[in-house]
């Protein structure tokens, strides 16, 4: 028997539905693909309507009121054409101008050295119309089909390199050849003169003392070779160590240990595929043995675009190092090979034979990592062809056996572009970041040297000295080893950067990609 409330329930859902119904012709407006129609229809829904007035609907396509509901006298239904397609448009990418200093040339006068090239760039849309009229318009898909050549001036200087007291050791690589620097900056000479050294691997020891670096090689099944030089030596020649396909290797703090990852060698570009491995070794210089080799990782993918390689960076206790790939920044512990993630993000599809990986640099005190992060795409393109970068500080709780756990994330700075390649000051209190000056097209764009305070404020250019001036084409530094000063590689030479000063050139090389600066103070700059 059913309840009186059921009873009750039931009646009043009838009621309802008698009264929603339409009772005997209806006129009714439909407006459907360009027409405007007054129909008379015994028809209950909007759906049974569009079916005798022969109107179809698509997937896409609407109705206004939708399908399932009733008509009523004088309702006007109307029907939404919905369309979604592609278009291909081809943009023009204005070449930059470049200058060029260059003491072949008299002063004042100016030279052509290369003739500018537009760049050419493909967008992919998707386009929605509704009824004809296009109502959005979305990017699904950039790729670069010719990248633009930057015209290079040469202005004509007779400006003198400065001599400049330094403490410590600098060491730079200037056309494939590594150099040493000490006492003052016109005190150079040259450790070797094969110009090979490929610049995969140029690391340092802390105290200046011994110089890590890789060689190309002419056989074709290896990629590179590693070597070890004393920079202290006179004549010292370098020796070769049993390594080679080496993609990064660096001393480690205490100087007597160097980390290593290596690849193999492919036909096909970029020429290697990453093992994502990871050794750790004592080189003793006299035999050229790696003593106590240990591998820490196995080999593994490597995560997306993989084949590229892992990169590592040395934290201040010689324990831990932080690694960074395509898709992620993390820590792994030597003792037992445990890695970490610490942050995950959308990796950048470059569409070439190249991938992007961030840079990682520790803070003196090893609580942070500073790095680039992939950002979210500004303007609804997919994730993995977001062109924004931002610098953050990573928080991190490093324990010698217990967990690896993140503390913090920290974004410090917004849309710096990929090749921002952030490093602390020895004292921590600075960051030292590249800043693009197209942040959109940072993968081409030339950069500003900058610093900020290690919260993200008081920020500040150091190269160039003027807007006006070219920007750096990539933030290759070097701080000396008591802060306050940094070396930076700007149009070929080394410039000088006191953080209270002037830039100063204090070198006329014109071919220096790469600058390290090791070693106790021994004097005050």
């Amino acid at each position: 028997m059913f309840k009186p409330s059921t009873i009750g329930a039931a009646w009043m859902l009838l009621l309802f539905a008698v009264a929603c119904a339409p009772i005997g012709p209806l006129t009714v407006t439909l407006i459907a693909d360009g027409e405007t129609r007054t129909l008379t229809t015994d028809a209950q829904t909007v759906g049974e309507l569009l079916n005798q007035a022969n109107v179809t609907l698509d997937q896409d396509d609407r109705a206004t009121p939708p399908e399932t509901a009733f008509l009523r006298d004088g309702m006007t239904v109307r029907v939404v054409r919905v369309e979604v397609h592609t278009e291909t448009e081809e943009r023009t990418i204005p070449y930059s101008r470049e200058t060029v200093r260059d003491t072949t040339v008299p002063v004042g006068e100016t030279r052509l050295l290369r003739a500018g090239v537009n760049g050419t760039e493909q967008i992919v849309y998707a386009i929605t119309l509704e009824d004809g009229v296009e109502v959005d318009r979305r990017v699904v898909q950039r790729m670069m089909l010719q990248e633009p050549r930057n015209e290079v001036i040469l202005i004509g200087t007779h400006e003198e390199a400065a001599a400049i007291p330094i403490s410590g050791t600098v060491a730079y690589l200037s056309a494939h050849n590594g150099w040493v620097m000490r006492a003052t900056t016109s005190n150079r000479r040259r450790l070797t003169a094969t110009g090979d050294l490929d610049g995969r691997v140029f690391s340092l020891s802390p105290d200046g003392s011994w110089l890590l670096f890789t060689r190309t090689t002419t056989d074709t099944t290896t990629l590179n070779t590693l070597w070890l030089v004393n920079t202290v030596a006179v004549d010292g020649e370098p020796t070769r160590l049993p390594a080679e396909n080496v993609l990064w290797a660096a001393w480690a703090p205490d100087g007597e240990r160097i980390a290593y990852s290596t690849g193999e060698v492919r036909d096909a570009a970029p020429g290697w595929e990453a093992a994502n491995d990871l050794f750790l070794a004592t080189p003793r210089a006299r035999d050229g043995q790696l003593l106590g080799r240990r591998r820490i990782l196995a080999p593994s993918a490597g995560g997306a675009y993989g084949w590229w390689g892992t990169t590592y960076a040395w934290a201040p206790d010689g324990e831990f190092l932080a690694y960074s790939r395509a898709d992620e920044v993390g820590v792994v512990r030597l003792y037992d090979g445990e890695a970490a993630p610490l942050l995950h993000f959308p990796p950048y599809r470059t569409y070439g034979s190249w991938a992007w990986a961030p840079t990682v640099a520790w803070s003196p005190e090893g609580a942070f990592i500073a790095t680039v992060v992939h950002g979210p795409a500004p303007t609804g393109e997919l994730s993995e062809d977001s062109p924004v970068f931002h610098l953050y500080a990573l928080g991190v709780a490093l324990s010698g056996r217990g967990p690896i756990s993140p503390t913090l994330t920290v974004e410090l700075a917004s849309e710096v572009g990929m090749w921002a390649a952030p490093s602390f000051s020895p004292d921590g209190s600075w960051i030292a970041f590249g800043r693009a000056r197209i942040p959109y097209t940072s993968h081409t764009s030339s950069y500003d040297l900058c610093i900020i305070d290690r919260d993200g404020s008081d920020r500040r250019v150091l190269l160039p000295s003027s807007p006006q001036e070219p920007g750096l084409g990539y933030p290759a530094t070097a701080w000396s080893p008591w802060g306050e000063t940094l070396l930076a590689v700007y149009r070929g030479d080394l410039y000088h950067l006191p953080l209270d000063g002037q830039p100063r050139r204090i070198t006329d090389d014109g071919a220096i990609t790469t600058v390290q600066w090791q070693g106790q103070p021994d004097t005050e700059e």
